[in-house]
């Protein structure tokens, strides 16, 4: 009895997935394709797409209490954190360079991240201190674009994606 449920089963499926293979389809016309007309309707403006806010990446402290990311709220991406339970963001740092990619040190004093200098693409990483204050450039280096760091366990070093301006690829040091 189960043999046969499992051969009903199995040939049932065989025959679905033939019905639906590339060969057996019907070609879309897409002269045919029509939208729901919504009235009211409208192009979005263009300074409307200017206003438009985005948030990415985003980095546990290691107690758990607060979370960096970045975001352009004011119109730059820029490092924000917030409480792990909620609240307002408060701005990190501020710059027009793109910061991107932090991580919390180890014990929680120190917030690494990539900046891109002058929309270059070639960043440099940055250590700001996880209160807020003055954000030290600790690669500053033109040729040579450092990014997504990572720190180990102990905080006393750090790996990073390494990419020469003119190699084809990048190395972790």
């Amino acid at each position: 009895m189960h043999k046969r449920v499992a051969l009903l089963v199995l040939a049932t499926a065989v025959v679905s997935l033939a019905a639906t293979s590339p060969e057996t389809r019907e070609i879309t016309d897409p002269k045919k394709i029509a939208s729901a007309e919504v009235s009211g309707a409208g192009a979005v403006p263009i300074d409307d797409l200017f206003y438009t806010r985005n948030t990415v990446g985003g980095a546990w402290s290691p107690d758990g209490k607060e979370i960096v990311f970045t975001s352009n709220f004011t119109g730059r991406f820029n490092l924000w954190k917030v409480s792990s339970s909620g609240g307002w963001p408060v701005q990190l740092s501020q710059s027009d360079n793109r910061q991107a990619d932090a991580v919390w040190s180890p014990d929680g004093k120190w917030i690494l991240y990539q900046s891109d200098i002058g929309g270059a693409e070639t960043y440099d990483l940055f250590a700001i201190p996880s209160g807020g204050g003055k954000a030290d450039n600790l690669t500053k280096t033109d040729e040579i674009s450092e990014t997504a760091p990572r720190w180990s366990p102990d905080g006393k070093q750090l790996a990073i994606s390494y990419k020469k301006k003119s190699a084809p690829v990048t190395d972790v040091r």
